[in-house]
């Protein structure tokens, strides 16, 4: 009988919150580069549900004149860092609590001002706010552990 072998990934949830905060950061480039006139359209699935260049493009995607998924980009490189630097630096580990209530609700926000607001969804940003909230358990998950 084959034993079943759980990924390095599945074992350590640190890994698996490290990889959802790059994947956060991945679904957020396309949408900078349209923000930054680099890309002239943002392709949706199909569906009446989705309009991601109408929110991209809007006046709240753009607080003090900056593209949020600059702003976005920023801010998970810094959770980034605090994931590879919790086990060794001491005072990493509250700041890391801390950074992901942020970004839970920075995410959450924004999920529910798109619904609100715009009466409907970017893709792009809701695999940002779906990989959110893996790196979120996962990194919960990692400092209950640890």
């Amino acid at each position: 009988m084959a034993t079943l072998e759980l990924s390095r990934t599945e074992r350590d949830p640190l890994n698996a919150a490290t990889v959802a905060c790059a994947v956060a950061m991945l679904t957020l480039i396309p949408v900078a580069a349209h923000q930054l006139g680099m890309l002239e359209h943002l392709p949706d699935p199909p569906s009446d549900l989705f309009d991601s260049d109408k929110i991209t493009e809007s006046r709240a995607a753009h607080p003090m004149h900056i593209p949020d998924s600059l702003l976005g980009l920023g801010s998970y490189a810094a959770t980034l860092a605090l994931l590879l630097a919790v086990r060794r630096i001491r005072i990493a580990r509250p700041l890391l609590h801390a950074k992901l209530a942020a970004d839970s609700s920075a995410a959450a926000f924004n999920v529910i001002r798109q619904v609100v607001k715009f009466r409907s969804l970017c893709s792009w940003c809701m695999g940002t706010a779906i990989a959110t909230a893996a790196m979120v358990h996962y990194g919960c998950k990692a400092l209950r552990e640890d």
